[in-house]
């Protein structure tokens, strides 16, 4: 009987070119160096150690798995703010005839992954951030705001364990929650975009996360499943207590009944007298 195979928790990141094909050799490979450029830029000014990054390239995209006990606050935080920078100082330049903008998707997840595979990373949690990142939310968004040259949109994991968890940059507010589809699965997500009012954008209402215990989400485990490190090992939060949304209900000073996402961003909350907690409903 074989070994059994333990994965790792870990930072994931992942990154796309927007309109990358559109463009002519000499510019693709203008973008490819302007890539590799912003990022580790980005990353030594975060003090994220690029260099022990695990990387699988494609051309116009980068897929990253950061090493054991990285800062995902520190990511969130000061490496979105200097590859948003980055970005706009690349895009002012213009130094040579191959010039060409640059504008990213930027998508960030973090779980148990496996790093033995024979040909990459096999798992849902490594598919997840590629999905989210070539979901129509985030390329929407990017399209709409045409001043941006950065969208980010990270999973709920990210989010529920790290955002809401404070203080910091970028806060709760300046998320999204949108539904991201892709291969026939959907995927909760939280947009942003970097100095721009992403809430404002009415054509990413029809994207938004209405009740997400009824949006069919998956694979967004809970951190420390399926035999992983905790978020503590690897240098991050704990986690607060899976909470189903729409369907759980927390007894306290406060009694809430939320819906549409996190207690943080509840769709709806109702209090309840203390002697109704018995034959409470979850609508």
């Amino acid at each position: 009987m074989g070994e059994q195979r333990i994965p790792e928790y870990r930072v994931m990141l992942t990154t796309d070119i927007e309109a990358y094909s559109n463009r002519n050799d000499a510019e693709q490979r203008a973008l490819q160096a302007g890539l590799a450029d912003v990022l580790n830029a980005a990353a030594d000014v975060a003090e994220l150690d690029r260099g022990r990054w695990l990387l699988q390239v494609g051309g116009d995209s980068v897929s990253a798995i950061l090493p054991a006990g990285s800062d995902l606050a520190r990511l969130m935080d000061r490496f979105v703010q200097e590859l948003d920078a980055e970005l706009g100082s690349y895009n002012r330049r213009r130094a040579d005839e191959a010039w060409t903008r640059m504008r990213l998707r930027l998508a960030v997840h973090v779980g148990p992954v496996f790093l033995d595979g024979s040909t990459g990373w096999p798992g849902q949690h490594v598919v997840l951030p590629v999905r989210l990142r070539d979901s129509k939310p985030i390329r929407t968004a990017l399209g709409i705001l045409r001043s941006a040259d950065l969208a980010v949109i990270v999973s709920s994991n990210v989010y529920r364990d790290y955002i809401t968890q404070g203080p910091g940059n970028p806060r709760p507010t300046e998320f999204r929650a949108v539904l991201a589809e892709g291969k026939g699965k959907s995927y909760t997500g939280y947009l942003l975009v970097p100095g721009f009012d992403v809430h404002s954008v009415s054509a990413l209402d029809k994207y938004d996360v209405q009740d997400a215990a009824s949006t069919g989400t998956v694979a967004e485990h809970s951190p420390g499943s399926g035999g992983s490190m905790t978020p503590e090992a690897a240098g991050g939060v704990p986690s607060a207590p899976p909470v189903s949304a729409g369907r759980d209900v927390i007894f306290g000073d406060a009694h809430r009944v939320s819906g549409g996402g996190s207690v943080y961003r509840a769709g709806r909350d109702i209090t309840l007298p203390a002697d109704n907690r018995a034959g409470t409903s979850d609508g």
